[in-house]
């Protein structure tokens, strides 16, 4: 029996098919033919000789890298003339110290001096503060490597930010996040080893920023806009909770009746905080105490098939992704304690492949068929950035764990890192030869491990945006990979099995062969256990260290196999059980 993950492969349709238009319609300068349509690309496809084919193919990637080469030293050629422009205005800086500083209309007016004249600011980025940046920042945060999308080699670069937003805000030091990174009250520490900056640096980055941040002498001081914020609600807050971590606390609906044959275990998340399972059934979801292994209810789906399903990082949200193919898709974001639905983001008019949201709760990224990545704000639904860079269909998006990271994958071999705040693009990470099928990061988001169709799993330095680790993993494609706390890796494949993996790429041990393609695996939350699911729709659990299976679950209960009780939050803070009739909402 033939089949194909999600969909069946084409990843090189598209490409063919120019191919097939380049061999067939050759373009020479300005009287270059018009585009073939359709119906005749295909036929000089299909006649095409397979070495003219190939020949035609090695040229549109020779384009392609061409292309790509130019675009990086055009970049590289713009941050240079930024940094002479910076080396420029600090070999003026005596000169301009002295001249009257030019009005500009959106710049406050500049600093009075006794006599009445314009006054040079008495800190600078150029004189005072790139200094500091260079000595102490410069080897995380400088133009080749910008950790956390940000660099402070430059005066226009370190007012951008980084991939979590803008880090100073001129005229306002006690609002300014580069203030409370220096001064390491609030993580990512500024810099992460070594001695913090001392009293003199953090004394002159206040009253550089409390100045207006101005870049030289001759710069007028810029103002910070004051806006007012309003309070976001409770769940769109990040990942402090009150309280026990997040269970169902009230009887969620029973199962529909079971089908014939289970749906394939494709889509099946574990929470990084309660003993509890999520795995995607027949338009529901389906979730498991795993103190028990026991079916606590169903979360109802009615947008179509279930492709993806992820926890927030504290596991008080469940995003459930999917649709009907070709026709509509949608993600559905779920209270896990009262199973309520609360909002669909990324109305399509195709199945959404994969989603996730982001440690803050305040945005969710989606991915499908469309080759597009769409970003929403969770709270209202607003459609924040589209990245529009992938060839193939999208098959997996993730978050970093620290926010500040948005990594994709395709079905092409594609895996870019966006800035998770704003998308810029952050670097494009090379190595695969074949769709990429899952992502995941460890819990300092440092490596992000990638699963591909060529058997093999990459671990990526996210500092370095480099492959530090590849390794074959699978016979045939791995289809899932999950990081647990110690930084172990448990990963499944076409070969039915499902191994653990140390940092250095080194088999802990392999977990007994499911009957079929194990399609997902995942730790539970304390470690001690490993999920894994099957093209059949089992999935089994087993003690992570001695592999003794514990259970069997299905993406296909009977309805009565529903638990009759669950658990509630005391007043006083300790759990206890309540007994609640399973079925209806």
């Amino acid at each position: 029996m033939t089949r194909s993950f999600r969909y069946g492969p084409w990843p090189l349709l598209g490409l063919a098919v120019a191919a097939a238009a380049l061999v067939a319609a050759p373009a020479t300068g300005e009287s270059a033919q018009a585009t073939p349509d359709v119906d005749a690309v295909l036929d000089a496809l299909a006649d095409t000789d397979p070495t003219q084919l190939n020949a035609a193919l090695e040229t549109l990637r020779a384009q392609a890298n061409r292309l790509e080469q130019e675009a990086a030293a055009l970049r590289k050629q713009a941050d240079q003339a930024e940094q002479q422009a910076t080396g420029i205005a600090r070999l003026l800086e005596p000169v301009l110290g002295m001249a009257p500083v030019p009005k500009g209309p959106d710049k406050a007016r500049p600093a009075m001096a006794e006599d009445g004249k314009s006054a040079a600011p008495e800190v600078t980025f150029v004189n005072d503060i790139l200094p500091i940046f260079e000595a102490r920042c410069s080897r995380c945060h400088n133009d080749d490597r910008r950790r956390g999308g940000l660099s402070l080699a430059t005066f226009n670069h370190a007012m951008e930010g980084g991939s979590s937003g803008q880090i100073i805000e001129p005229g306002n030091a006690g609002g300014s996040r580069i203030i409370r990174l220096v001064t390491q009250s609030e993580e990512p520490k500024m810099p992460p080893k070594g001695n913090p900056l001392d009293a003199e640096q953090l004394k002159l980055i206040e009253e550089w920023i409390t100045l207006g941040a101005p870049r030289d002498a001759g710069s007028e001081v810029m103002v910070a806009k004051k806006t007012t914020l309003a309070a976001p609600e409770d769940i769109f807050v990040a990942a402090d909770l009150d309280g026990p971590p997040p269970m169902p606390e009230v009887a969620l609906a029973a199962p529909k009746p079971a089908r014939d044959r289970a749906v394939v275990a494709r889509a099946m998340a574990t929470s990084r905080t309660a003993p509890l399972a999520a795995v995607g059934g027949d338009r529901q979801v389906f979730l498991y105490g795993l103190d028990e292994f026991a079916l606590l209810g169903a979360l109802p789906f009615p947008e179509g098939d279930v492709y993806s399903i992820t926890f927030s990082l504290n596991g008080q949200l469940l995003l459930v992704a999917g649709g009907q193919e070709g026709a509509a898709g949608a993600a559905v974001l779920y209270d896990v304690r009262d199973g309520k639905r609360i909002s669909a983001y990324g109305k399509a008019y195709d199945t959404i492949l994969a989603a996730d949201i982001s440690p803050d709760h305040r945005m969710i990224a989606t991915g499908g068929p469309d080759r597009k990545v769409r970003v929403y704000a969770t709270e209202t639904g607003e459609e924040l950035y589209e990245l529009g860079k992938h060839t193939d269909w999208v098959y997996t998006v993730k978050f970093s764990p620290d926010g500040e990271l948005l990594a994709s994958a395709d079905r092409a071999g594609n895996l870019l890192l966006w800035q998770a705040s704003n998308g810029r693009p952050v670097e494009p990470l090379r190595g695969h030869n074949g769709a990429i099928h899952d992502l995941a990061y460890t819990y300092d988001s440092n490596i992000l491990a990638s699963a591909g169709a060529d058997g093999r799993i990459f671990y990526w330095d996210t500092w370095k945006y480099r492959a530090i680790r590849n390794f074959k993993a699978h016979g045939g494609a791995v289809f899932s990979v999950d990081f647990n706390r110690e930084g172990h890796l448990v990963s499944s494949g076409q070969d039915g099995l499902t191994k653990r993996w140390d940092l250095n790429g080194k088999e802990l041990g392999r977990f007994d062969s499911l009957g079929d393609w194990a399609y997902q695996a995942a730790f539970t939350h304390d470690n001690a256990a490993v999920l894994s699911g099957d093209w059949g729709g089992e999935i089994v659990a087993w003690k992570a260290d001695t592999k003794e299976r514990l259970a069997t679950l299905t993406t296909n209960p009977e309805p009565q196999d529903a638990a009759a009780s669950v658990q509630v939050a005391a007043n006083d803070g300790r759990g206890q059980t309540e007994t609640a009739a399973s079925g209806g909402e």
